[in-house]
């Protein structure tokens, strides 16, 4: 039979190691969707940024990002009658998930494991209507 100093010990050492684990990093990436899969839980994000050429090019990065059951979506714009404080300023409008289209521009918050970037936020960005090549 374990003693209980022993469990003790063993649920605080536990505790320990789990509370300084590393949290998985967030961050934000932006860029216009270039690809949905068909089952439409993950997508491709074309981001540019930090600046940078190559051979004369810009250089993009292209992000496969997972969606999560329960990524949270937004539309924000700018109003011109003051509605968010100020002329000019950005209001943000909840999204339903199917309003999100192909080469809309997002910026997504993710949380990143290991190789794996999880959507936690998706933000639409008003722009105009994207340009065909």
């Amino acid at each position: 039979m374990v003693s209980r100093v022993t469990l003790a010990f063993v649920l605080s050492a536990l505790l320990t190691l789990t509370a300084s684990a590393p949290a998985q990093e967030v961050m934000k990436h932006s860029g216009s969707i270039v690809a949905i899969a068909d089952n439409a839980r993950t997508f491709v994000l074309a981001e540019v940024g930090p600046w940078q050429l190559r051979n004369g090019a810009t250089v993009i990065t292209y992000r496969t990002i997972t969606l999560l059951p329960g990524t949270q979506f937004a539309f924000v714009a700018r109003v011109d009658d003051g509605a968010a404080g100020f002329p000019g300023g950005f209001v943000e409008i909840p999204l339903e998930p199917d309003a999100v289209y192909l080469h809309d521009y997002v910026t997504v918050e993710c949380r990143h494991e290991g190789t794996r970037l999880l959507a936690l936020k998706i933000t639409v960005m008003e722009g105009d209507e994207p340009q065909t090549e």
